[in-house]
């Protein structure tokens, strides 16, 4: 079962919120403790118990006005822009000072209704912040008085508690009065049923309660006193059988017991509506902070467009490296594949070839250095073509004679420290063209 929590403020709280915060009982359910266990003290003591529980807070019903007001069959949102209005006569104060809790509709069709001062409510929901409690539920503890399931009309329930004594005349109907007015209070309400009987219309007629279950609290002694007397004659006048039952709880138990454990409260109008609702509770705690939270979401939304932005330039950034190493690659390799990912491991592969695969005075960047100052200091030579393999490179020269050619291999030779091969020499127009192969490490 979930865990719950029912808190009952004192009747007594109107003479300040440090009474209220100090002298309020509640009761907690658990798996532990299914039929609950109460406790009493002060708010913040019930707050500890609070984390995962629903709370329900049953105020006063003296401060909670039940009304029935008759009107068409209409959505829940028009229907409670309307009831103020309907119930305008039947209220002393200013409608707009009050707040107006809509229920169900009765088997009359009548909607019930749970009125209190705005500024009663607010005072409870102070206390209540104070104490670090947030309501699920805040009720009038008229629905903890017990009421029998499936039970409309038939049956009415009076809880008797001292000097005060609470009517609950249906699911969502009652009031609280002095126990000296019993049989007053009781003599006005059975006689609002008779004007209310339509013996036409089989679901209104005989609306008057069959019994009346009297509950007593405690060490109360209401079944000797003159009001119950007059509760008794009352009842033998009007036909209604009276049920006495002493019970030995006190009265925040019986409440609390009544609205959690025995299913009083399935029918609970919760206050907690409109202007109260949790919803709106939370968007008055957050409208301070607005003017903040939207500065800082405009915040991050810049920054999330800054970050965009560089985000995309990195990526066109990266789409043209990519362009440019693969001329590069294709620049320095021709011909050859390129592998996305592979583009180092590729070029090392072309410039090993490059050098060569033997030793490393074999190599092609080996032969040019070591041949390549000789031929540039040597006079009159000219360079046509040049050819690398197996480790061999072979060079067409032009030279001006036989004599030059013989003294650009003794360089080589001498000074280049490379094997000197001369593979042709044809003197034509007064030049010598000759082909010459070069091999590193000379003898």
């Amino acid at each position: 079962m979930r865990k719950q929590l029912i808190i009952r403020l004192p009747s007594d709280g109107t003479t300040g919120q440090t009474d209220v915060a100090a002298n309020a009982s509640w009761m907690l359910r658990d798996e532990d403790r299914p039929a609950g266990s109460l406790f009493h003290g002060e708010l913040k003591e019930a707050a500890l118990l609070a984390a995962g529980a629903q709370v329900t807070v049953l105020v006063p019903a003296r401060d909670v006005l039940m009304a029935q007001v008759s009107l068409p069959v209409m959505k829940r949102q028009r229907l409670a822009r309307a009831v103020p209005f309907a119930l305008e006569e039947q209220l002393a104060d200013d409608v707009d000072d009050l707040h107006v809790a809509v229920g169900d509709r009765d088997a009359r069709g009548r909607v019930n209704n749970a009125v209190v001062s705005r500024a009663r409510i607010e005072a409870w929901l102070e206390q209540l912040r104070q104490a670090g409690l947030h309501p699920d539920m805040v009720s009038t503890e008229l629905s903890g008085v017990p009421w029998p399931t499936g039970a409309d009309g038939e049956n009415w329930t009076l809880l008797v508690n001292g000097h005060e004594a609470l009517l609950r005349t249906g699911p969502q109907a009652g009031l609280a009065f002095d126990t000296g007015n019993t049989a007053t209070v009781l003599r006005a309400a059975l006689d609002a049923c008779h004007d209310a009987d339509d013996p036409a219309d089989d679901a209104t007629a005989d609306a008057r309660p069959r019994q009346l279950r009297v509950s007593t609290c405690g060490d109360s002694e209401f079944e000797n006193t003159p009001p119950h007397q007059e509760l008794q004659a009352l009842c033998a006048e009007q036909q209604v059988e009276l049920w006495l039952e002493a019970r030995d709880e006190s009265c925040s138990e019986l409440l609390a017991r009544g609205f959690g454990v025995t299913g009083g409260g399935q029918h609970a109008i919760n206050l907690l509506q409109g202007d109260y609702s949790r919803k709106e509770q939370l968007e008055k705690l957050l409208r301070p902070w607005r003017p903040a939270l939207i500065l800082t979401g405009l915040w991050l939304l810049l920054q999330v467009g800054v970050l965009a932005t560089e985000l995309q330039s990195l990526s066109a950034r990266k789409t043209q490296l990519h362009e440019q190493i693969e001329a590069t690659f294709h620049e320095a390799l021709p011909g050859s594949r390129l592998v996305p990912g592979q583009e180092r491991e590729l070029m090392q592969r072309g410039l090993d070839k490059l050098r060569g695969s033997g030793d490393a005075d074999s190599g092609l960047l080996a032969l040019l250095s070591q041949s390549g100052a000789v031929l540039k200091n040597a006079p009159g030579i000219k360079l046509r073509t040049l050819r690398h393999k197996d480790n061999k490179l072979d060079l067409d020269l032009e030279l001006p004679d036989l004599q030059a050619l013989d003294q650009l291999k003794q360089q080589l030779t001498d000074k280049a420290g490379l094997k000197v091969d001369i593979v042709s020499a044809t003197s034509r127009d007064g030049k010598v063209q000759a082909r010459i192969s070069l091999r590193g490490g000379a003898q």
